[in-house]
């Protein structure tokens, strides 16, 4: 529909059980300002009130640059073998979030896919 508005970026992932996941990702427009917290955070259902696993800006989101000229952050995300390879094969949820001052703002969510491996 036309007048939908969501203010996260839908995207599905797929990754490999026991392997690493790694991606960047950029946030502009904070005025050189950085967040509080960011969170990776990954669920086999929506409601679980405990994640499989959750990265936290220091412990698995690092800093990677800041860029005055365009007020552009960049974060990176590393997802450790360890936290996967003992997770079961199959279809889970995640969210990629960051707060700031008093706003919690979701910059992505999605599926994220645990498929298996050929070698083990």
């Amino acid at each position: 529909m036309a007048d939908d508005f969501n203010n996260s970026i839908q995207r599905s992932i797929t990754m490999v059980k026991g392997d690493t996941l790694s991606f960047g990702f950029q946030v502009s427009g904070l005025e050189g300002q950085e967040p509080d917290e960011i969170f990776f955070t990954c669920k086999e259902h929506i409601e679980d009130s405990e994640p499989v696993f959750q990265l936290s800006l220091g412990d698995g989101i690092e800093k990677r640059s800041y860029d005055a000229e365009t007020d552009t952050l960049t974060y990176g995300v590393r997802v450790a073998p360890e936290l996967t390879q003992d997770v079961e094969l199959g279809k889970y949820f995640y969210d990629l979030e960051l707060d700031i001052n008093e706003d919690v703002l979701t910059l992505m969510k999605g599926s994220l896919s645990i498929e298996w491996e050929v070698k083990s």
